[in-house]
């Protein structure tokens, strides 16, 4: 009888010690932090989303009217800052396109296609600036939340449709 005891005691202490190891081994699942990149697509909420929008324009000296080199570098400068902020404004407002096709006996006689863009951009920055072969380009960025973009965007509907 003795016997029987110890080996069920045994039994008993051993099942006992494997149930406290176990619990005493598991550790507490980590807590998942919101990912570190501002604008993250996921399930996972994020509490602050900054986009940033970049557009490269492009713009070329004058051929006629510039008195010098470097007037004419400063205004291919120019009309390539103007360029990248067009294309800012078409990222962020959209475009416009209107277009008029005539035919006569089946030949397309005239296509006309316009463009319009209208937009306001307030704290762009230049990134890159470039200038190879007579050719200045130029690189703009602009932050914003979307949040607050897509609240702009509904309060002033009317100002910026078409």
């Amino acid at each position: 009888m003795k016997k029987s005891i110890f080996v069920i005691g045994a039994l008993f202490g051993s099942m006992l010690f494997a149930a406290t190891t176990t619990t005493t081994a598991a550790k507490p699942k980590p807590k998942v932090k919101a990912p570190s990149e501002p604008c993250l697509i996921s399930n996972t909420p994020v509490k602050k989303c900054i986009l940033t929008i970049e557009a490269t324009g492009v713009g070329v000296p004058p051929c006629e009217g510039a008195c010098s080199t470097p007037q004419a570098r400063v205004m291919a400068r120019r009309a390539a800052i103007v360029d990248a902020y067009k294309s800012l404004a078409e990222k962020m407002y959209g475009i416009k396109i209107n277009g008029r096709d005539t035919v006569k006996n089946m030949i397309l006689q005239n296509s006309n296609l316009r463009a319009y863009v209208n937009g306001l951009i307030r704290g762009a920055t230049i990134e890159e600036e470039d200038y190879k072969n007579g050719v200045y380009s130029v690189v703009l960025s602009v932050k914003l939340d979307p949040k607050v973009w897509n609240e702009f965007l509904k309060n002033n509907s009317s100002a910026y449709s078409y």
